[in-house]
C-alpha cells in the first residue's frame, strides 16, 4: 500500500561519477551461487551479521554520498535532489531493518540509491546495514540481528484465525468480519491519510494507477478488483497496513501510526473500494498482500 514512505528508505550509495562502486567485486561470496541474490533471501536478514565487514563496505561505498559520520556528505546534500538519507536523525530510527535492507538490495526509485543486488551477497547486505543501524541510528542488535528496541515495541494485535477471513488461501473471506481488539475505524480520518499518504501509489480511485506505480516493479494493490472484494476484509486490510508486504514497497505502518490511526486508513479503503466494489459486482468472489495474478 503506501509506498510513499520507501523513499525515506535510501541506504548506501551511489558515487557522483556514475562509477561502479569501489568496493563492488572485492568479496568473492558475492558471486559465490546463482541463488545468493533471490529476492526472498534478499530480504532474510543474516542471523548475526559482520560489523566489521559492514563498516569497511560503508566506508567504501556508502560514505561517498551518507558521509562518515552517517550524516550524508555536504556535497551530496548540495548536489542531490532529493538528498542521502541522514542516518543520525529521529526519522531515520523510524525504519525497520527489513526496509533498509530491501532498499539496499533493490535500490530506491527517484533517487540516487541504485540497487546492489549484483554487487554484495545477502549475508554482506545485512552486515552493513547492522553496522549503520548499530553506528550511527543507535539501535542495538539482539543475537539473532534483530532490533531490540523495536521488538519490544508494542505492535498492533491482530486476532488469532485472522488466516481465516481472507489471506490468499482459497476461499472468500467473512467481509463482516470487524477490526481486532474492538477498535472502530473512522473512514473521514482515514481518508485524509489516504490522500496525503497513499494515493500516489494506489490511485486516488484504489485502483492501484498511482503517479507513483509506473516506476514500483511490484505493482499497487488494486483495491477495486474481484479479488480484492473477495479478499480484503477489515482485518486483512488492518494487518497489511501495520506489518506491510514483504517483497514489495508496502511499509509497515506500525512503526509510526498507532492502532486506532491503521484501522482508520483501512476503513476507509474498505468502504470507500472493497465494499463498494464488492457490492457493485453483488457479492461475487471478486482478491493488501498482493494481487499475485497482477504483481501486487
Amino acid at each position: 500500500m503506501i509506498a510513499s514512505v520507501a523513499l525515506l528508505a535510501g541506504v548506501a550509495a551511489v558515487a557522483h561519477d556514475g562509477s561502479t562502486p569501489p568496493d563492488a567485486h572485492s568479496s568473492p561470496e558475492a558471486h559465490s551461487s546463482p541463488e545468493a541474490h533471490s529476492p526472498a533471501e534478499a530480504l532474510t536478514p543474516a542471523e548475526v551479521a559482520d560489523l566489521h565487514r559492514g563498516e569497511q563496505i560503508y566506508a567504501r561505498t556508502c560514505s561517498v554520498c551518507h558521509g562518515e559520520r552517517g550524516n550524508a556528505a555536504s556535497w551530496a546534500k548540495n548536489s542531490l535532489n532529493p538528498p542521502p538519507r541522514d542516518f543520525t536523525s529521529a526519522a531515520s530510527r523510524r525504519l525497520s531493518r527489513e526496509r533498509m535492507i530491501s532498499a539496499v538490495t533493490h535500490g530506491v526509485a527517484d533517487t540516487a540509491m541504485m540497487s546492489f543486488t549484483t554487487q554484495f551477497s545477502n549475508e554482506e547486505v545485512a552486515a552493513v546495514i547492522d553496522y549503520i543501524r548499530t553506528a550511527f541510528m543507535g539501535l542495538e542488535q539482539d543475537d539473532h540481528g534483530h532490533d531490540a528496541a523495536v521488538a519490544a515495541a508494542e505492535q498492533p494485535q491482530v486476532p488469532s484465525g485472522h488466516e481465516d477471513h481472507g489471506h490468499g488461501h482459497g476461499g472468500a473471506a467473512d467481509m463482516a468480519a470487524l477490526f481486532p481488539a474492538g477498535l472502530v475505524g473512522s473512514s473521514e480520518r482515514g481518508k485524509a491519510f489516504y490522500k496525503d499518504n497513499c494515493a500516489d501509489c494506489h490511485g486516488l480511485t484504489g485502483d492501484g494507477k498511482g503517479p507513483r506505480a509506473y516506476f514500483l516493479s511490484r505493482k499497487p494493490r488494486d483495491f477495486t478488483s474481484e479479488r480484492a472484494g473477495a479478499e480484503l476484509n477489515r482485518p486483512h486490510l488492518f494487518e497489511a497496513i501495520a506489518k506491510g508486504v514483504r517483497q514489495t514497497e508496502m511499509a509497515a505502518w506500525s512503526k509510526v501510526l498507532s492502532a486506532q490511526e491503521i484501522a482508520d486508513v483501512a476503513e476507509y479503503v474498505f468502504t470507500a473500494f472493497v465494499a463498494d466494489d464488492h457490492a457493485a459486482h453483488g457479492g461475487a468472489a471478486d482478491g493488501m498482500h498482493g494481487d499475485h495474478s497482477k504483481k501486487n
